[in-house]
C-alpha cells in the first residue's frame, strides 16, 4: 500500500492511500507526492518538487507583521479593560466613593483598579511595543 499526499498552494492537505496507479484515479491538475517513505510527513507540511524529488518540511509560519502584534495587542487591551469595566459596575465602588460610603478597603480596591487601567491603556507607551509587552496584572 503506498501513501500519498494531495499537495495544494505548497502544503499537504490530505492523504490517500492506495495499491493501484494513483494517477488514473483522480483529474490531472490534482497534485499527489508520495509519502510512503516519508511517515514523518503531517497535514500542512510543506510540500517542494525541484528535479522530479519531493521534499517535505514542518511549516514554520511567518513571524507576525508589526500591524498584526499591534491588532493583536490592542484587541488584548480591550479586552482587560472591558473586564474591568464589568468588575467596576459590579462592585460600584466608584459610586460608593461618590457618595461617600466607601470603606477604606474600597476606596484601596477602587485606586488599585484605576491604577490597573491605567496600565493597561499605556502598554503601546511601553518599550519594545508591541513585540514585547508585559501586561499588568489585574488588581481583581
Amino acid at each position: 500500500m503506498r501513501r500519498y499526499g494531495r499537495v495544494d498552494q505548497d502544503r499537504i492537505v490530505e492523504f490517500f492511500e492506495t495499491d493501484g496507479d494513483i494517477s488514473q484515479m483522480f483529474h490531472p491538475s490534482i497534485i499527489w507526492a508520495e509519502v510512503t517513505n516519508n511517515p514523518e510527513v503531517q497535514l500542512g507540511w510543506v510540500a517542494t518538487k525541484t528535479d522530479g524529488v519531493w521534499t517535505f518540511a514542518e511549516y514554520v509560519p511567518p513571524p507576525p507583521t508589526e500591524q498584526e502584534l499591534i491588532a493583536q495587542a490592542q484587541q488584548q487591551k480591550w479586552q482587560l479593560l472591558n473586564n474591568g469595566a464589568y468588575w467596576l459596575l459590579l462592585n460600584s465602588f466608584q459610586y460608593k466613593a461618590d457618595t461617600g460610603v466607601a470603606t477604606p478597603e474600597e476606596q484601596a480596591q477602587l485606586l488599585a483598579h484605576k491604577e490597573y487601567s491605567i496600565a493597561v491603556s499605556d502598554i503601546d507607551k511601553q518599550p519594545g511595543y508591541p513585540a514585547n509587552i508585559v501586561w499588568p496584572t489585574a488588581p481583581y
